[in-house]
């Protein structure tokens, strides 16, 4: 983003050439690329004095000439209507660059001098139109990629736009895909800070304790290893739907664990020992959780296994996601989700 076009021209050419180096991308284009060449004529100011021409007569006269001009009207009588009279030059004089540099101008010496003895010459590509955002000028960079995991290659652009420094007044950004994709991160986060603490509350309240709660969340970023470490194994990026998934588990995976602390709990007040409650608790806890993880997991497979998509999307991630975090949790809700209640129980029992 910035002011003047030639100087966007020449930054755009260096972030080109900068994200041309990096290995994820397949082609880099810029908005230079996709214009047409054109002609352009670079008058000389010395030589224009000289002859005694103006700068705006000598590109005027070659407007008209090539595109043309209206120089007056013809009224149809029968029709009762104006037909605008163009004048330019014969399709035939003006089809090459050599008759552009031979067309003759008079001077107000009374001679003729040619095109090519006022001015230089130039090939050159340039945009085929200028847009603006902000009040200012928009050149972009394309790059494209054959990878699936984004944040990645936004990862390559930022070490290869290391040390890139712009003049005062211009500036640059990762496209309205970054913007939506940090959006969407941010969203996500909120959803899952949401989903623990609602899940906190509802086990406050069904506890009568907001300290035993927390021996049942503990179960649910054990979870999130099974997770990454699933979608690692497959090979699976962690996008939109796995994100998804990841909500949905918070609310699962707590499942296991609070049958598990709740039957310990009405065992403790009918006077077991918590040793003994939680004991007891997983022996008869134990294939209730295997069987609903194991039925749960296995309904999954065909979306973790299948190659359906929603609008683009594939349903796989969500599958896998769900799976891995269920198998961890279920493994760890038997061990970890104990321990970390001995110990919270210990810290009520000390803060009373």
């Amino acid at each position: 983003y910035g002011e003047d076009t030639e100087t966007l021209v020449g930054l755009a050419t260096e972030v080109e050439r900068r994200l041309a180096d990096v290995p994820g991308f397949l082609t880099v284009r810029t908005d230079v690329d996709r214009g047409s060449p054109e002609v352009q004529i670079h008058l000389d100011r010395d030589q224009m004095r000289l002859h005694g021409l103006e700068p705006r007569a000598i590109s005027g006269s070659i407007a008209y000439r090539m595109q043309g001009t209206v120089v007056s009207t013809f009224q149809v009588v029968e029709q009762s209507r104006e037909v605008n009279i163009r004048m330019w030059l014969e399709e035939g004089d003006r089809e090459t660059l050599e008759q552009l540099r031979k067309l003759r101008f008079q001077t107000p010496a009374g001679g003729e001098i040619p095109l090519e003895a006022l001015g230089t010459f130039y090939v050159d590509r340039t945009l085929d139109n200028i847009r603006r955002e902000d009040r200012q000028t928009v050149l972009r960079v394309t790059a494209t990629s054959a990878m699936d995991d984004a944040k990645r290659l936004f990862e390559q652009m930022d070490d290869a736009m290391r040390g890139f420094e712009l003049p005062r007044g211009y500036r640059w950004d990762k496209g309205a895909r970054y913007m939506r994709m940090e959006d969407t991160d941010r969203s996500q986060v909120f959803a899952i800070i949401m989903a623990v603490i609602f899940v906190f509350l509802l086990m406050g309240v069904l506890f009568e304790s907001f300290v035993l709660p927390l021996s049942v969340i503990v179960a649910i970023p054990f979870s999130f290893l099974g997770v990454f470490w699933t979608l690692y194994l497959t090979n699976t990026t962690y996008e939109f739907l796995a994100v998804i998934g990841t909500v949905i588990l918070i609310g699962v995976v707590v499942n296991n664990a609070i049958v598990l602390i709740d039957l310990a709990n009405r065992l403790r007040a009918q006077g077991a020992s918590r040793l003994e409650a939680l004991s007891e608790a997983g022996r008869h806890r134990f294939r209730p959780i295997l069987m609903t993880t194991f039925t749960t997991v296995c309904g999954l497979i065909p979306m973790a296994a299948g190659n359906a998509k929603m609008i683009g999307m594939p349903y796989a991630p969500l599958g896998r996601t769900m799976i891995g975090g269920l198998l961890a949790s279920t493994v760890l809700t038997l061990v970890i989700v104990p321990l970390c209640y001995t110990f919270f129980d210990d810290f009520r029992i000390l803060v009373r």
